[in-house]
């Protein structure tokens, strides 16, 4: 009888609900926001720069309300997903390239034997730190979602060395995470600053201690979860999940061929060109997928695979990540509404009005929560500067905040929460091609999203204590 009711309890246990579900119970509840939140907006203008930048003394209600009804959801969900087709048909093509890639045997044949001599040498823990150190330093200059494509090569390495998927992820989407968010060099930082009337990466002393205390942290926080899950598997918070990216090395034992080298060659000379790309001609999403188009058929070609073979890999590796892809557009949606709406710049305005009630020590950390709340309604960083700093930036002055520390809260508070965000681009887009169920990953990141903003909360204290300038 206590087993039944045991059994009864935990068949009771709250699940967390599926990322469609979630991202449509969030549009409903946005919706209905629209009906109380008065419509309105900043008069704009452009700036030096060209960039159209909002006047903060400007902000008049339209008078007339435009809310976005439920029944109207669907359609958001739809013109979301044309809208943001780049990004989703790039996740779907990689997922499809790679299939053909992993079809080879090579990652296989190379991640055994990289197997064997981390466990031979029983220092396989280091590979944490060391990967994700290289992505930070990668996330100093770029952002997350141009690295969608190595969330499988993660993946691939970690459960090689025995941790799981999250692992996989952590180590790369997290790394870049952690340089985008504190931007000592990233371009969203130079914006902020120059619509704040900063030299462009000044203050960097400071950013690069933050960049090291979060990836301190962050790297601790991933390697006590794969410590605990090396020493007992079923601890990992993808145990007995189907659908996850399929990567067991130790029940594939291939012998690396010749052909191997030949496909390895190809890889890293697609990755080497994408790396140019992406820091030297600025490539989005559309020149990654051709790039990883070509290097999977490639790939297939010098492998012996055959043309109809490779097509059904193809379209086995495409039909794995729709699903996942298309969760960016139900999430896009949300800003969508938002703007159908136009209630945003009426969030911001009234964002910033509460910043006065708060003490004058606490006003930096408020400006960081505050942000994030923005980042939730503007998941884009340049779009989000564009839109607050010329707020927060005089208002900085009135209340006695460094235009520094205002720039550093819009940087953290605009990067940290797109790890957590169900409609944030990049994260659904690791997720997508790795197959990682969001609510498994949450289960991961909530308690580091915690750390993360109570760090954010300290440090933008810090400076506002020290008159960061």
């Amino acid at each position: 009888m206590k087993d039944q009711n045991t059994a009864a309890k935990t068949n009771r246990s709250f699940k967390m609900p599926h990322a469609y579900v979630i991202i449509v119970l969030l549009l409903a509840v946005v919706s209905l926001l629209t009906y109380f939140i008065p419509a309105g907006s900043y008069a704009r203008y452009e700036d030096e720069a060209g960039r159209s930048v909002v006047d903060p003394g400007a902000f008049a209600y339209s008078g007339e309300s435009n809310p976005v009804s439920i029944l109207q959801i669907p359609s958001m969900i739809v013109k979301a997903i044309e809208k943001n087709a780049s990004l989703i048909f790039s996740i779907i093509i990689i997922a499809g390239a790679l299939e053909i890639i992993l079809s080879t045997g090579m990652f296989h044949a190379f991640c055994n034997k990289l197997s064997r001599a981390c466990a031979k040498s029983g220092k396989e823990i280091l590979f944490i730190p060391a990967i994700t150190l290289i992505f930070t330093l990668i996330g100093l200059t770029q952002s997350t979602d141009k690295f969608i494509a190595f969330g499988p090569i993660g993946v691939m390495l970690a459960v090689t060395l025995g941790y799981d998927a999250i692992v996989g992820i952590a180590i790369v989407l997290l790394g870049v995470g952690v340089g985008f968010s504190v931007g000592a060099l990233h371009t969203t930082t130079a914006v902020a600053q120059q619509i704040s009337g900063l030299d462009l990466y000044s203050g960097i002393g400071v950013r690069v201690v933050v960049t090291i205390i979060f990836y301190l942290i962050t790297t601790l926080y991933i390697c006590q979860y794969a410590k605990r899950i090396k020493d007992d598997p079923a601890k990992s918070y993808l145990h007995n999940v189907e659908g996850v990216m399929d990567f067991d090395p130790a029940e594939t034992e291939i012998a690396i061929n010749w052909r191997h080298f030949l496909v390895l060659g190809i890889f890293a000379a697609g990755l080497g060109v994408l790396m140019w790309g992406c820091l030297k001609k600025g490539w989005s999403f559309q020149e990654t997928s051709i790039l990883f188009l070509w290097v999977g058929i490639l790939s297939g070609l010098v492998y012996g695979i055959g043309p109809s073979q490779m097509c059904k890999t193809f379209i086995k590796g495409c039909g794995g990540a729709t699903g996942s892809a298309l969760v960016v557009g139900f999430g896009a949606a949300v800003s969508l509404v938002l703007n159908e709406a136009g209630v945003i710049d009426t969030v911001v305005m009234g964002l910033a009005q509460m910043l006065n009630a708060v003490p004058g020590a606490l006003r930096g950390t408020a400006m960081f929560a505050a942000n994030i709340i923005i980042n939730f309604f503007i998941p884009s960083g340049n779009g989000q500067a564009a839109v607050v700093m010329p707020i927060m930036a005089p208002l900085s002055d009135v209340i006695g905040v460094s235009r520094q520390t205002a720039v550093m809260a819009f940087k953290l508070g605009d990067g940290l929460c797109n790890y957590v965000l169900p409609h944030a681009a990049a994260l659904m887009g690791f997720l997508g091609v790795t197959g990682v169920p969001y609510d498994k990953w949450m289960k991961f990141m909530l308690k580091l999203f915690a750390i993360w903003f109570a760090a954010g909360c300290v440090v933008c204290a810090v400076c506002q204590i020290i008159g960061y300038v």
